[in-house]
């Protein structure tokens, strides 16, 4: 089901919307965010980190060699970045299905790595680049 449609021609504005959408979550959210490089998936992330409040978005970055990291604050924010996941098995033979099930809100970027296997009820954030900095996101709720 569509929950949020926004067009933004910003970095900022992307920012500002991550920021906002994480008012709306709980402890046990889980985001699935789908895009293709540079499509502003990891701005949205610290926008939604800064959100969430007392974690410093100068830490907020993309994951991308290491596949997660842990911000601490009023929520604890789990950041996943499965561009180089080579097969869906090794994302659960690491172990990380386990921070589903966590007291904190899991980011989750190149979702469709493990789209198959993402347990019900998430949200589904997808991003579309319109132009140099346009973005179309899309947000479900499933």
């Amino acid at each position: 089901m569509l929950f949020i449609k926004s067009t933004t021609f910003s970095p900022e504005e992307t920012h500002r919307l991550g920021k906002e959408f994480a008012q709306l979550l709980n402890l046990g959210s889980i985001i699935a965010i789908f895009g293709d490089i540079g499509s502003g998936k990891t701005t949205f992330v610290r926008g939604l980190v800064d959100g969430i409040g007392s974690i410093d978005t100068r830490n907020v970055c993309s994951p991308t060699f290491s596949f997660l990291n842990i911000y601490n604050g009023d929520k604890t924010i789990f950041h996943f970045d499965l561009y180089r996941l080579p097969r869906e098995k090794e994302f659960f033979a690491a172990g990380f299905d386990e921070y589903f099930r966590a007291d904190a809100i899991c980011c989750i970027e190149w979702a469709e790595k493990i789209e198959s296997s993402l347990p019900p009820h998430i949200f589904k954030v997808i991003f579309s680049s319109l132009g140099e900095n346009t973005r179309q996101i899309e947000i479900l709720k499933e």
